[in-house]
Formats: C-alpha cells, structure tokens, sequence
C-alpha cells in the first residue's frame, strides 16, 4: 500500500539547462519499467525551503504547469516537479493502458505509486537538507498532494488548486471520468445507483479512518479518495484554490474536500478547469508565495 518501504531507492541525476532531472526506480512496482522509472525535475532555489509540485491527469498540462515550480524556485523555494506514473516519460510499453484504464483495483495501485512517487520526491529534498518542505498539487496531483500531506508529517504547508474528494461525484459528475463511467456500464461492474449505496457509509469511513491499516476493511474506490485522510490535516497549513465553473472537479466534490478538511482558507475563481490557470496562474503563485512566507523563520 502507501506504506512501502523506500529504503533502498538510490537516485540519479542529469544536469540540465534550467534544471536537473533526477531519476530512481519507483519503490511500488507495476512490473512496466517504463512506468516504475521514477522522474522528477528539480528547479533550484536559494533557500532551504522546498516544495514538491504534483501535476494533473494528462500529457498537454504538464508543460505550461512548470510556470509553478519555474518561479516558485526563483522566490526562493527548491521545487521537485514529480513526473506521475502512466504519463510522459513513463508511460507503459502498452500504450492503451491509461492512469484510469482498468478496474477500480488497478486505478487504486496506481494512487499508490502516485503518492509512494511524491513521498520519495520528499525524501530526495530532506536528502538536500531542506528545513521544510510543502506541497503543492493541481486538479488530480492535488488529490495526491492530499494523500501524501495526510500519511507523512514532514511536509509542512499544502497547496491544493482545482481539486476535490468524494469519488461518487468525480466518477458520475465530471467529465474527466466519462472513461470511467462507459467502462463500469459496459462491464456492469458498477452504475449511479450501486455507486450512492456503496458512498451512504463513505461519510461514517472517513470520520472513523485513522490508520493506513483500516484501509484493508474499506471498498477499493474508498482507499484512494483523497476526503477519506482529510479530518487529520490541520486547516491552517491548507490553501485551496477552487474553479466555479469546473467541468472536471464538480462543485460539490470540492466542497466535500473543503468541508472534510474543516474548511481552510479557500479562494473561488471565476473560471473552468484550465482557464484557472491561464486567467489566474499570477493570483494562484503570489497568494502561494504569500502562504508558504508566512511565520518563515
């Protein structure tokens, strides 16, 4: 599960023009080597604080997502942008297999390499002898922000931008998932209605959750929702960044994380999905700057 070890990941680096690309064998194995080969780039600052950035679903947002690391390096702050598993460089060798293709079980190994992934992004910036560390996650990279905030203390500060919980919402309601939703219909493994059933306990499981090993008693699609491990987080170290008019993350999936996490300081943008981005990647990255400066030594 999250848990696994990462003793013996030894890391290697190639040195860039702007940056340096570290590389390791992913810890959680998915028997594809394209996949396991962990990446990362590593934007440099003059501080010793430090950041790990977790982009989201897809291959077209990971290019203009590195405005984030590129200027939070240049504020200062050493910034890891992981490169997720089944994306880009590490995309497996059968190319019809997505981060989404596949039955609930497959998607929730998949989390688990995703935040195994971040967590080693931690222990490589530690390595560094970073004083803290924070995280920094967008759309789907904040649901394994999430995650990873929630299993390891450690990282001090979370970022989340367009993001949610609640995977009843995320699987019917938004368009990112409409994969998803052809899949279980086609397979009859799963409809809305089995989906609300199931979800009726989801709120009573994410009260009572308290440890990684109270996972084995919960559905598959539970394990990997990021409002199950929310109650824990402290809401004064959480920035959340929420689109009214997002397609990909329902409004109430949103709420859900916001509410589960006791409801941090939350700025709403006039905007989709991408266009919080586009419109609003200045506001995003200076009320970053702003929230991860505060009370610095």
């Amino acid at each position: 599960m999250y848990n696994i070890s990462r003793k013996n990941v030894t890391f290697e680096t190639i040195d860039k023009c702007d940056h340096k690309e570290i590389s390791w064998n992913s810890a959680f194995s998915s028997n594809d080597k394209n996949v396991d080969n962990g990446k990362a780039l590593l934007f440099q600052g003059k501080s010793n604080e430090s950041l790990v950035f977790v982009h989201g679903l897809g291959h077209r947002n990971f290019e203009y997502l590195k405005y984030y690391p590129i200027n939070l390096s240049k504020s200062g702050y050493t910034t890891m942008m992981l490169v997720l598993p089944y994306h880009l460089d590490r995309m497996p060798q059968n190319e019809n297999i997505s981060f989404l293709s596949g039955t609930a079980s497959d998607i929730e190994k998949r989390f688990y390499q995703s935040v195994v992934d971040t967590l080693t992004c931690v222990d490589y910036l530690e390595n560094l002898g970073m004083k803290k560390i924070h995280i920094m996650g967008f759309s789907f990279g904040g649901m394994i922000s999430t995650i990873s905030l929630a299993l390891d203390k450690r990282i001090d500060k979370g970022i989340l931008v367009v993001t949610g919980g609640n995977f009843e919402y995320i699987t019917w309601k938004s368009i990112a998932t409409k994969v998803l939703r052809i899949r279980y219909e086609d397979e009859d493994s799963c409809n809305i209605e089995r989906c609300h059933e199931l979800h009726k306990k989801f709120d009573i499981s994410a009260r009572s959750f308290s440890c990684i090993e109270d996972l084995e008693n919960l559905p598959s699609c539970f394990r990997y929702d990021p409002s199950l491990f929310a109650k824990d987080l402290n809401p004064n170290k959480i920035l959340m960044f929420s689109a009214i008019f997002d397609p990909f993350i329902p409004q109430k999936s949103s709420k859900d994380l916001w509410n589960k996490m006791n409801k941090p300081k939350r700025y709403k943008l006039p905007s989709g999905h991408m266009t919080s981005h586009l419109w609003f990647k200045k506001f995003i990255l200076n009320k970053t700057l702003e929230f991860v400066n505060y009370n610095q030594l």
